[in-house]
């Protein structure tokens, strides 16, 4: 059976609240996985945080597939993938100033990223895609 307007709209919502409680705890547990005080604390938290992130990323993609347009969601998986590569680069990287760069360049794909997933996500909810990124209060 086809899924109407009114419930893929309920159905996207409802992912997009899953993704905000995932969101807002790997935060918390990254914070505290910076403040743990012996190794067997940050390791617990370290795989906590690797597995939230995980369920991040597929709640994400979740949301990413619902959308019509193949060629939207195939610039939103090549950003995806351009922002991973950068981890190798920054772990190798001995120089301040290319980190520098490199930290700039992060910058910019992730404002690119988090910019098109909202206007993904506008298009799904029906609700006109914002002009840039729109970034919510910090969670505290």
């Amino acid at each position: 059976m086809e899924q109407g307007p009114e419930n893929r709209r309920n159905d996207i919502m409802e992912r997009l609240q899953k993704l905000a409680e995932v969101s807002k705890e790997l935060e918390q547990n990254v914070r505290m996985q910076a403040a743990a005080v012996n190794l067997v604390q940050a390791g617990e938290l370290r795989r906590r945080v690797e597995e939230l992130t995980r369920r991040q990323d597929a709640l994400v993609q979740g949301i990413v597939d619902h959308h019509p347009d193949a060629a939207l969601r195939a610039r939103f998986h090549s950003l995806s993938r351009r922002i991973e590569e950068f981890r190798p680069q920054i772990r190798a990287c001995q120089d301040a100033r290319k980190l520098t760069e490199l930290k700039a360049q992060i910058d910019e794909s992730v404002e690119e990223w988090v910019h098109l997933f909202q206007c993904i996500v506008s298009t799904l909810v029906g609700v006109v895609p914002p002009p840039g990124p729109v970034a919510g209060p910090r969670p505290g």
